[in-house]
């Protein structure tokens, strides 16, 4: 990828962190499906059973945090030196004020000091707040996640196809080609030529490609077997 055309859209920690959660959330569903069923267990009705997503988001974060401690993950804040209110009141006051406009880049090793918390990533002296991470970054580590989608029951799968591919499987069908007669190329693009896609003409250039992939590499030298049939340049 070149840097002229890299995404370099910011994420706020709040929204990798979603996009992680969502990811972890849909991959560990899968996983549970997959495993044998297991007997439901009696519950009381004031011990109900725990959703197991709320763990599956818990664990999201925790590997947000650690692939930052680690410096798999970059991420910028705006920092601070400077405490405004002294030393905090506890819960999302920290104490620390006059941060800086200017995003700068956080360490690991001050991700491994500090402590996230109420979106502020603060240390004995220092604070950062405003934290943004690359959101190709983070889907680089944290792919969207694709569900596979199964057939219906009783149904097969349809590979998928183009009008190209269909056009060239039917001009095989047509000429009889085979590994032992490959026919003549010649009246293979004329074919084509006279064939259309989507309404459309097929192309100079186009009939001539189709006309060389329906055929062997070897037969493109020269040497191959002439089709017995009509000459389907001179048919109106």
């Amino acid at each position: 990828m070149s840097l002229q055309t890299l995404d370099r859209t910011q994420w706020s920690f709040a929204e990798a962190l979603a996009h992680v959660q969502t990811v972890t959330v849909a991959r560990r569903a899968v996983e549970v499906a997959k495993l044998p069923p297991k007997p439901a267990p009696a519950y009381q009705t004031w011990n109900a059973p725990q959703d197991p997503t709320a763990g599956w988001k818990a664990e999201a974060e925790t590997e947000l945090l650690v692939a930052l401690r680690d410096g798999d993950l970059l991420a910028q804040g705006r920092y601070t030196e400077e405490r405004t209110h002294g030393w905090g009141n506890g819960g999302s006051s920290s104490g620390f004020g006059l941060h800086s406009g200017y995003h700068t880049s956080i360490r690991p090793e001050q991700w491994r000091e500090g402590t996230y918390s109420f979106g502020r990533l603060t240390a004995r002296d220092w604070e950062f707040i405003d934290i943004r991470v690359a959101r190709f970054l983070v889907k680089a580590i944290w792919p969207d996640h694709v569900t596979a989608v199964r057939p219906a029951t009783g149904t097969d799968t349809v590979p998928y196809t183009t009008p190209y591919l269909e056009l060239m499987q039917t001009a095989i069908a047509k000429f009889g080609i085979t590994p032992e007669n490959q026919g003549k190329k010649d009246c293979l693009v004329d074919w084509f030529l006279e064939q259309q896609i989507e309404g459309e003409p097929v192309s100079n250039k186009l009939a001539d490609a189709m006309a060389t992939l329906i055929r062997l590499p070897s037969a493109q030298r020269g040497g191959a077997k002439r089709v017995l049939g009509p000459d389907l340049r001179q048919t109106g």
